[in-house]
């Protein structure tokens, strides 16, 4: 332990050559000789970050889209590695407290940036190149063009200029010009922009799809080139994610319209997150994020599920209470149409009535009906649900009024108990 207190303490370091911090911490703290050095570290980055502050070589950089603290907070950050490098200057104890004066050689510092900033210029140049010369293969190309992003940003208060292409450039502003105007070289399409779907059901269409990338040299259709539909309005069951072939085309893959309201829209847009997800620079993360990708959109034209009633009593084409079939299907959401071809289902129903006795008790004549009811989809002519209700019974001042109650009861009996059943299992499931 010192027994002379050294004039550190009481007067701070005046050399210029160096970034210094004297720290104090009580002996009482658990680790304080690293807690003292953690504290020195952070003094010596706020001296670097007011010196970075007034080098920023880019004078335009906020608008450029980086405000200029977040810039020295990321140059901060690369830097730390170099700042575990600062020396132990001096150090003093007391009974109660540990005293530190750490630094770090200014020169030294700077010289180390220089050399990791022509390390980042050399490869940055190249994956420029790289995405200068980009045709079909855009995904690797902006790949690139953000590696060489991620390189460069941590050297902003640097000087950047290059020779690039035969002129000197500053070379965090081409990569920024070329991020710039990245969305407007993209262009997704889809081959329709208008689609006539039915809501509700499991019914799969498909629409061409693909993204073109425009260069110094043409238009190129992108090949591997990761993409994403999303409902913009609507909801449904869409594969949302998909990936171009070598001709730079996919194809939009709707299962399911889950709500009537029309017209929807589905978008297709470049999949930021592909990128997103291996950026590791937050300022570059940031710029990317902010792109704004055009679009192209689908207009889902919806309607509802429609039906047709084949319906029959005694055989003979139903009365006036075949409406109430069709009320009941309109209020499970359904299109009664009057032509069957015209219909995605068919609702056939058969009601026959039988003869019963006369009930002297109640003066009234008795009778039974049966009803056979199928769920048919049309297009596939293919039967998709059937059954039996059979014992209907019904009653009448006269055994003509009886049979014909027998068709009112068989109706009531079917629209009550079958066609919510058929319509939610079969049909809107």
């Amino acid at each position: 332990m010192a027994t002379k207190e050294p004039v550190w303490i009481t007067q701070r370091p005046a050399n210029t050559a160096y970034y210094s911090a004297v720290v104090r911490f009580s002996k009482k703290a658990p680790n304080y000789v690293d807690s003292a050095r953690d504290n020195a570290l952070r003094e010596i980055s706020t001296q670097i970050s007011v010196q970075i502050d007034s080098d920023i070589y880019l004078k335009e950089t906020e608008a450029n889209g980086v405000p200029t603290e977040e810039l020295i907070s990321q140059i901060r950050s690369s830097s730390r590695n170099k700042l575990n490098d600062i020396e132990l200057a001096g150090s003093y104890e007391t009974d109660k407290d540990y005293w530190a004066y750490y630094r770090l050689s200014k020169s030294a510092y700077r010289a180390w940036r220089i050399g990791q900033r022509d390390i980042a210029v050399s490869s940055a140049k190249n994956l420029l190149a790289e995405y200068d010369s980009v045709t079909n293969d855009a995904v690797s190309g902006i790949t690139s063009l953000l590696k060489a992003m991620e390189l460069i940003v941590d050297f902003t208060d640097l000087d950047l200029a290059v020779m690039y292409q035969g002129k000197e450039v500053n070379l965090y502003n081409e990569l920024f010009n070329r991020l710039h105007r990245l969305p407007e070289r993209l262009q997704p399409y889809m081959e329709e922009t208008n689609l006539a779907v039915v809501a509700k059901l499991q019914r799969v269409y498909t629409v061409p799809a693909g993204i073109t990338f425009e260069s110094e040299t043409g238009k190129y259709p992108c090949r591997a080139f990761p993409l994403v539909f999303s409902f913009s309005r609507g909801k449904g069951d869409l594969v949302s994610n998909a990936q171009t072939g070598g001709d730079g085309k996919t194809e939009m893959i709707l299962k399911r319209v889950e709500q009537f309201t029309t017209p929807q829209q589905i978008i297709l847009s470049p999949d930021k997150n592909y990128w997103l997800q291996s950026l590791e620079n937050p300022v570059v993360k940031r710029l990317f994020s902010s792109l704004k990708f055009p679009v192209a959109t689908l207009y889902l034209q919806v309607s509802r599920p429609k039906a047709y009633i084949d319906y029959s009593f005694n055989d003979k084409p139903g009365t006036a209470y075949k409406e109430m079939l069709t009320n009941k299907l309109q209020d499970l959401d359904m299109d009664v149409v009057p032509d069957a071809s015209a219909s995605d289902f068919t609702f056939k129903v058969m009601i026959n009535s039988h003869e019963g006795d006369y009930v002297p008790r109640l003066k009234l004549y008795s009778a039974t009906a049966d009803a056979y009811v199928e769920l048919i989809a049309t297009k596939q002519a293919k039967s998709i649900y059937n059954t039996n209700v059979t014992g209907i019974k019904c009653t009448g001042s006269t055994r003509e009024n009886a049979l014909r109650n027998c068709e009112l009861n068989g109706v009531a009996e079917i629209s009550d108990m079958l066609l919510f059943m058929l319509v939610e299992q079969y049909i809107m499931n």
